[in-house]
């Protein structure tokens, strides 16, 4: 079992870090209102939180409390620009049911046929 407090430290470190990353993205993207901003913001920290850890042990970087807060910067910018484009993709498709939303990832997906011109 781990450190209680080494992980409350982890977990602390992160959710700054993706405060961080998700108030450097704002200076970008413009919310339209302050409701916009504090949910993305949440998303951004909550994401660092959850995601932070698993990233780490993946590339097999350092676990310090600066690693944790880098980590976690990265996260939040990442959260807070994957959720805007869902939300996008969401309400462009707001009309349609599930299999014309899966149809359009489909036909997205793939590759374009080449047309070939007939020689006169």
């Amino acid at each position: 079992m781990t450190d209680p407090t080494g992980y409350l430290t982890a977990k602390i470190a992160a959710a700054i870090g993706g405060f961080f990353g998700g108030a450097g993205i704002l200076t970008f993207i413009k919310p339209k209102t302050i409701g916009e901003a504090f949910m993305r913001g949440g998303v951004s920290v909550g994401a660092a939180i959850i995601f932070s850890d698993p990233f780490i042990k993946y590339f097999d970087l350092a676990r310090d409390w600066e690693m944790q807060m880098m980590v976690g910067a990265c996260v939040g910018f990442l959260a807070y620009s994957v959720l805007g484009m869902v939300a996008n993709f969401l309400i462009m498709h707001k009309e349609s049911n599930i299999f014309e939303v899966m149809d359009t990832l489909k036909k997205k997906n793939t590759p374009a046929k080449k047309t070939t011109r007939r020689k006169k």
